[in-house]
């Protein structure tokens, strides 16, 4: 005969009671996931499983302690008592394999099936805050990161939505972005609020949509901009400074030039005296007389404007004439590398190829800014090769984009092209 319940080992009793609250337990478990996802043909099998798991543990309990129990509660602890143990693990057992096959299959339906509480758990995991409220404030549906949102921003739960909203709008600031809050911890939101499309109601939804990582990416790039400009206009003023260094030299050397020259033409002119010569000759000996004295009766230059001035006012006092066609561009730093240009082309047309007029054409469009020198001097007997001033200028371009082109032959002819 199988030994009854009653007349186990006290620590046999102890462990059956366990395992039928764990199976308890467990089965209220499963019976709220059931009734939290509406899923109710379950509950038919579990809310009898659980009640009588109940009282089985009740009679566990009383048979375990010394609480004297009396009438109909005594007699169905007595019966429980009298029932052999193995049929209550065999019960036991088959209530769990149960339980296992119902959680198996609330699982699969959960998946297969969109509830109320998936829709939920889905908006709870969005990254964005979202609040859809009536138009007096009062909150349809809000997701968990709104919640968190809220809390941190006004220290209060997001209990009505035109609350919250009013407290938004007071502590927002406008950006490129569009109006955005920060909270403490450096997280920074943009928000916006508006009517949903449906013809049969008239909620409307407030969503903060997270934008840290991008706001301190155009911040940092401010900063870097910031930094860019200010090197930017230092180097432009470095430029002017050698600008007006190379200029001073070359008018230095120019002076030189020309004293070597008056003392040549001074001779010519001896000659053409005592041996007579051409007409032709006579008129070549005048023009370089008269620039060498035009230059000579000039008296201390003034300061100019600015660098271009000081290019014109060069190229007058050294009698040489630029055919400027187009306007020189205001933006930095295009404008002083095509003055740049300009200075060296003119030094070259004096220096090199003997010329007394530059031609400069500036022309510029929606995205490029050109300009064309061209002297009618010498050409060059062989191809340049860029050195000194014109390595200088290809610097200057080639660092702000552009690109610079020298063409040798049948003359000489430069091209800069600088981005605006």
């Amino acid at each position: 005969m199988m030994t009854s319940f009653v007349n186990l080992p006290s620590m046999s009793q102890s462990l059956i009671g366990v395992l039928e609250v764990i199976i308890f337990l467990t089965t209220a478990a499963i019976i709220v996931t059931e009734v939290k996802h509406k899923h109710w043909k379950g509950l038919i099998y579990l809310i009898p499983i659980g009640i009588s798991l109940y009282f089985a543990s009740q009679c566990v309990f009383y048979i375990r302690s010394d609480i004297p129990i009396y009438g109909s509660t005594k007699a169905i602890v007595d019966t429980y008592g009298e029932l052999p143990w193995p049929a209550i693990i065999g019960v036991l057992l088959i209530i769990a394999v149960l339980e296992i096959r119902v959680y198996r299959h609330n699982r699969k339906w959960i998946r297969e099936h969109i509830t109320a509480t998936s829709i939920k758990e889905a908006i709870d995991n969005l990254p964005v805050g979202i609040c859809v409220y009536e138009p007096n404030g009062l909150i349809v549906l809000k997701n968990y990161r709104m919640e968190r949102i809220c809390r941190a921003y006004t220290g209060k739960a997001l209990l009505n939505a035109t609350t919250f909203l009013d407290a938004i709008a007071a502590g927002s600031r406008q950006t490129e972005k569009g109006a955005i809050i920060s909270l403490d911890n450096g997280e920074v939101f943009t928000f916006t609020d508006r009517t949903l499309k449906d013809e049969d109601s008239n909620l409307r939804m407030l969503s903060l949509v997270d934008i840290t990582e991008q706001y301190k990416n155009t911040e940092t790039l401010e900063e870097k901009r910031q930094l860019v400009a200010k090197y930017n206009e230092e180097l432009v003023l470095y430029g002017k400074q050698i600008v007006d260094s190379i200029t001073a030299r070359e008018i230095l050397e120019a002076k030189v030039k020309i004293h070597d020259e008056l003392g040549v033409n001074l001779l010519a002119s001896k000659r053409y005296i005592l041996s007579g010569g051409s007409e032709q000759e006579r008129s070549t000996i005048e023009n370089a007389l008269r620039r060498n004295l035009l230059y000579l009766k000039q008296e201390k230059e003034s300061v100019a404007a600015d660098e271009y001035e000081v290019i014109l006012d060069t190229a007058r006092k050294l009698d040489i004439k630029l055919d400027i066609t187009g306007t020189l561009t205001d933006l930095e730093p295009q404008r002083h590398i095509i003055v740049t240009g300009i200075h060296e082309c003119l030094t070259n047309t004096i220096r090199h190829a003997m010329g007394d007029e530059l031609s400069i054409k500036l022309e510029e469009n929606e995205t490029k800014l050109m300009a064309q020198f061209i002297n009618n001097g010498r050409a060059p007997e062989e191809e340049i090769h860029e050195r000194g001033g014109l390595l200088l200028l290809r610097n200057l371009v080639e660092k702000q984009g552009g690109s610079m082109v020298i063409d040798s032959m049948p003359k000489f002819v430069l091209r800069l092209t600088l981005d605006k």
